[in-house]
Formats: structure tokens, sequence, C-alpha cells
């Protein structure tokens, strides 16, 4: 597979997974994972916690939260290597810094409601009871967030194919 189908297999599979699942956070890394061996199912399983604004409470973009995971596992040096290197912890930081300006470049922010106000037109407060329920009574919803979905899962894949040495696999 060429880079590039790569990318738009990471990135259908994910938008696929949010139009069927409506877990933001966790549709990004099933999409990635796809692709990335390195990507182990238990990660996708305990990123669901990230969704709805990291833990539903209106915070960071659970879909953004789960791209920079995914190239933090590819970029991030261990606790081991870093101790022995600390300039290491510099390209992790600077690939997390890319990643952010990559994603706010596209959506204008990282914050779950303000994300919310541009694709859905209004901000929903998700760790209120009343808000969660029309945000997730709102027609089409899941297609509109399959949207941002796919952002972070695109600028993911194309961070982890520009160089990453384990994208190799």
């Amino acid at each position: 597979m060429t880079k590039s189908e790569m990318i738009e297999k990471a990135v259908q599979e994910a938008k696929n997974a949010q139009i069927q699942d409506d877990i933001c956070a966790r549709s990004v890394l099933v999409g990635l994972s796809k692709v990335f061996d390195k990507i182990p199912e238990d990660m996708v399983t305990a990123s669901m916690s990230l969704a709805g604004g990291t833990g539903s409470a209106s915070g960071s973009c659970g879909a953004y939260c789960s791209g920079l995971l995914a190239v933090g596992l590819y970029y991030n040096a261990t606790v081991e290597q870093e101790r022995a290197n600390p300039e290491l912890k510099q390209i992790g930081g600077s690939k997390f810094h890319e990643y952010r300006q990559r994603f706010v470049k596209e959506m204008g922010t990282v914050m779950c409601p303000e994300i919310h106000e541009k694709v859905l037109g209004r901000t929903y407060r998700l760790d209120d009871d009343a808000e969660h329920e029309a945000f997730l009574s709102l027609p089409g919803h899941e297609v509109k967030c399959a949207e941002v979905v796919g952002v972070a899962a695109r600028i993911a894949a194309e961070m982890i194919l520009e160089g990453a040495v384990s994208a190799e696999e």
C-alpha cells in the first residue's frame, strides 16, 4: 500500500467507526490501528475515556487526544531512553507541538465545545446531562463528528509516515 492509500484507509476506517459507534476518541485509534500495527488494542479500548472532550468533560477534543497518543507512540522515547539521553524528550515534544499546530490550523481549536460550534453550529457541555442528551439526540452529529475524527486520523497518519523510525511495520 502506498503512503497515500495508508492515510486514506486510516481516515475512512476512523470515520466509519465514528458513524457506527459515535465515540470520537476511540474511532481515531480504530482507524489508525487498521494501518499501523504498533497501536495496541488495549490503547484503543482505553481511549474511550477520552471521548466527549476527555471523559465527557467538554475539555480537549477526544479525537485530537487520540491522534496525539498515536503520534506519541511512534515518536516519544521510553522513560529509560530519555534518562539515558535527555535530548530525546525534545523529539517527542516537538512532534506533539507540530500535531497540535496542524490540528488547530484545520479546526481552529482543540477544545470540544468550540469544535461543536464550528461543525454543529452551537456548543454543547457534555458534562451537563441535559446538554449531553441534546448532543446525542442531534440528528447526524455522528457524521459531522466523523469529519473531525477524519482530520485527527489523517494528521496522525501523515506524521507517523513522515519519519517515525518505527513506522516501517
